[in-house]
């Protein structure tokens, strides 16, 4: 059975030079062994082949098993524009090294940066890496330094050691680390402003 998911996102790129934000409604769909921009424009109304391979990155002729496809649902959704990430569900036997292969322009490094709560070496099946966050890359990386986790770290404890570092402020720089549960080697986003 096919993963979709609804999502509605703006469209900024050139709609705040003329004062206008587009809002665009997608779905992503997760891609099975043997399925193509064609069969999912066949299972998708008002949306054709060619909206769909606009509004993705992954080569036409080879679609990674695992991936997430964005299905534009209107004529504003389109490239990056219509999404926020991509991202990839883990097959039985993938890496980091696997993924990242797949995927143009993506590290390990990339994917350990985007996913520091995943342990590389213990993927589980089925659950879902970030492999490129466009949201991220409009940010400066200038904004944060990266304390690397040791045994024994806490939010408290990494807080206590950057000037002006409050728990809260490491809570909403690392909304999707549990800091209860961190993981020796990732990397914790430390505000620097």
């Amino acid at each position: 059975m096919k993963k979709v998911t609804k999502t509605i996102t703006s469209v900024v790129g050139g709609g705040l030079i003329f004062g206008a934000i587009g809002v665009s409604a997608s779905e992503s769909v997760t891609v099975d062994p043997g399925d193509t921009y064609w069969g999912l424009a066949q299972n998708h109304d008002d949306v054709s082949t060619e909206e769909i391979v606009e509004a993705n990155d992954y080569d036409p002729k080879m679609l990674p098993v695992g991936a997430e496809i964005v299905i534009p649902t209107d004529e504003t959704s389109n490239g990056e524009a219509g999404q926020d990430m991509v991202t990839h569900t883990v097959q039985p036997g993938n890496t980091f090294a696997e993924i990242a292969a797949v995927y143009d322009g993506v590290t390990v490094d990339d994917l350990e940066r985007l996913n520091p709560d995943v342990d590389p070496y213990s993927l589980t099946i089925g659950s879902e890496l970030v492999v490129v966050d466009y949201a991220s890359e409009d940010d400066t990386s200038e904004d944060y330094v990266y304390h690397t986790v040791q045994p024994g770290n806490t939010f408290y404890e990494i807080a206590s050691v950057y000037d002006g570092v409050t728990v809260d402020d490491l809570l909403e720089a690392n909304p999707n680390v549990d800091p209860y549960l961190l993981i020796i080697g990732s990397e914790i986003a430390v505000p620097t402003e």
